[in-house]
């Protein structure tokens, strides 16, 4: 084990490229703590309101775990952003055994912190979680990185394949252009990312050049709509196709044989690819699920609309309830977890007898669907709840 360690540190002191981007890895977390504390620092204190006080399938207890109260949430952001400078500033001066320590410790910080709030979800921290795996744990860093990165953007691409995002519903707020040209652009990225991305792994640096700068417009011109946490992170995560020249390394993101015969790269990639279709083979309409793509990408793929109900059976009669709260994201407002989550603050007496239903629609279809039933939900388990979608 130790032998390994040192492998995983010693690739990186052999390259000044991956010693920057250990750097820019630190970076992603104090980019983390800045984001979070403006606008999360509630979603992970006990007792939150019931819209932000939502847990993961794979940790339904989460509410016990959470911070007393606000100021001890911002405390340990603080220190996490304070690390993460720490961090950036050795791998930037060459100090990167200490920097890669730091860098483990903030990646279970930030996997600690993600766990307390299923709000806090985001494409965002998805992408960095698998991205810091490949840089601590994984060989061939130069070559599998960039490969995990085009994967991202490919199932992005795939999720893209839709009426909303193509006719530009899905879109968190209008772009600024015109009309046709908002379509054509909308289509263009579809293009871009499901086939052009695979330009940035050709032997011809002019084509990954060009297909790199193509992918950095494409997140400045997303800034006024998405805001600037999404941007930034894939400015700070692409950094290394930009390090390994600048670094005059050379480029081993290639499709050829040595790639072919890198065992775990080839495992990595093709576990992240199955992550990227499985939604598809588990639920109807995956956009409208939650637990099914937990590990997949979540784009802005549909606007959906839903409606809850909660059916209590008494003798001889029943009584009809919507308690429900809509979490504030576009995404997670009609995600089936967080009206999963809130379901047993409604069951105090576990003897009460209950039934879930949920039924929702994309805003282009006419007709709403029942997602979701289930009966006598009281006398569920938490995670028996949570997971009610795959069970």
């Amino acid at each position: 084990m130790i032998s390994y360690w040192r492998k995983q540190v010693h690739e990186i002191v052999s390259s000044r490229a991956l010693q920057l981007y250990g750097g820019f890895l630190a970076l992603t977390h104090l980019l983390s703590a800045y984001f979070w504390m403006d606008r999360s620092v509630e979603w992970v204190v006990k007792s939150g309101v019931t819209s932000n006080s939502l847990c993961w399938p794979f940790l339904p207890a989460c509410e016990a775990f959470r911070f007393s109260s606000a100021l001890g949430s911002t405390r340990f952001l603080e220190i996490y952003a304070l690390i993460a400078i720490a961090s950036a500033g050795l791998f930037f001066f060459g100090k990167a055994r200490s920097g890669f320590t730091l860098l483990l410790i903030l990646l279970l910080m930030k996997v600690g912190f993600t766990s307390l709030s299923y709000g806090l979800m985001g494409n965002y921290h998805y992408m960095t979680f698998f991205v810091h795996l490949a840089f601590l744990f994984f060989p061939h860093k130069k070559t599998l990185i960039p490969f995990l990165i085009g994967i991202f953007y490919w199932g992005a691409g795939i999720l893209k394949f839709d009426p909303e995002w193509l006719s530009g519903v899905a879109l968190i707020t209008p772009s600024f252009l015109p009309a046709p040209l908002q379509h054509a652009s909308l289509l263009y990225a579809v293009i871009l990312e499901c086939i052009l991305v695979f330009g940035l792994y050709s032997s011809r640096a002019w084509i990954r050049w060009s297909v790199l700068a193509q992918f950095i417009l494409f997140h400045i011109f997303s800034w006024h709509i998405v805001g600037y946490f999404y941007p930034l992170t894939m400015f700070l995560l692409l950094s290394l196709f930009v390090l390994i020249p600048l670094c005059k390394e050379p480029w081993e993101a290639l499709f050829d044989e040595r790639a072919c015969k890198q065992k775990s790269t080839f495992a990595f990639c093709a576990v992240l690819i199955f992550l990227q279709i499985g939604p598809s083979f588990v639920a109807p309409d995956p956009a409208t699920s939650g637990a099914p793509r937990i590990f997949s990408l979540n784009m802005l793929d549909a606007r959906v609309e839903c409606e809850t109900l909660l059916i209590r059976h008494r003798d001889k009669s029943e009584e009809v309830y919507d308690p429900f709260i809509k979490a504030p994201s576009t995404r997670t407002q009609c995600d089936p977890l967080v009206f999963l989550s809130q379901i047993q603050s409604f069951c105090a007496d576990r003897n009460e007898k209950f039934d879930f239903w949920l039924q929702s629609r994309r805003t282009t279809q006419d007709k709403y669907r029942t997602r979701l039933v289930v009966k006598d939900v009281c006398s569920k388990a938490p995670a028996e709840i949570l997971w009610a979608e795959v069970l």
